[in-house]
């Protein structure tokens, strides 16, 4: 483009001016993000925001939309599952763990940490949610934790599975539930009796149609009292709203 007989300066031309907004637009936002990002993490250091204020109330209202905001605690805390802390304790965690998910593997020793410095105020009862669909063979891991239950054998288990996650097949025989029982601790015979049991695969069913009731989709899914929380969640946030809570 030419005027007055000299050609136009790139910001003169319609392109130029489209493309310098944008540019500008593009800055601010990646400002706004960074400031709300180190505002957060200076509160979360500094003591000044709890487990559900803030942002995280934020987020985790975002990432339950359309999910009855109420759920019915007693169908979700039940006592026959498995659990570390108090029983009596004021605050409840449930957590709803697939043994092939990675991001159930990453949290696991994240949940015992907590259990073991907060264990005389929280409760941690530990549900199934097998996403055989996505992780073929969950639902059997699932059957053999049960079965492993039954023998006082649970978190022997539990630790098993996830550090052996990657070798893992998706299907077993019985000789093979027989060696694992070994190496937990259980009787061979009952655990690979149980495991293939139609009471087995009844437990873990329950489990996981009790997850679906409360609004779970996917692993870890924690509900804290009857507030859920999805995904994997750092230490330091637990610790957090744990100590905010007396």
């Amino acid at each position: 483009m030419f005027e007055n007989g000299n050609q136009s300066r790139w910001y003169q031309t319609w392109w130029g001016v489209t493309l310098a907004g944008l540019g500008l637009l593009l800055l601010v936002a990646i400002i706004l993000i960074g400031a709300t990002t180190i505002k957060y993490w200076w509160q979360l250091k500094n003591g000044q925001t709890t487990f559900f204020e803030a942002n995280l109330k934020e987020f985790t209202a975002s990432r339950t939309a359309g999910v009855k905001a109420k759920v019915d605690r007693s169908k979700l805390e039940i006592s026959d599952d498995p659990y570390l802390g108090r029983e009596s304790a004021p605050i409840t965690i449930v957590e709803f763990a697939d043994f092939k998910c990675p991001n159930s593997k990453a949290s696991a020793p994240i949940i015992q940490e907590v259990a073991r410095k907060f264990g005389y105020k929280v409760k941690i009862i530990v549900r199934d949610f097998p996403a055989e669909s996505k992780f073929p063979g969950s639902s059997f891991l699932s059957q053999m934790a049960y079965c492993a239950q039954k023998q006082g054998k649970y978190w022997e288990m539990h630790r098993f599975l996830f550090e052996n996650q990657d070798s893992l097949d998706d299907a077993f025989t019985a000789d093979e539930v027989k060696t694992i029982a070994a190496k937990v601790g259980a009787e061979p015979n009952q655990l690979a009796s149980c495991s293939f049991s139609d009471e087995a695969i009844r437990e873990v069913k329950l489990d996981f149609l009790a997850g679906v009731e409360a609004g779970v989709v996917g692993t870890p899914t924690f509900f804290v009292n009857g507030q859920k929380v999805e995904g994997s969640l750092p230490y330091e946030v637990w610790s957090k709203y744990l100590e905010s809570v007396k």
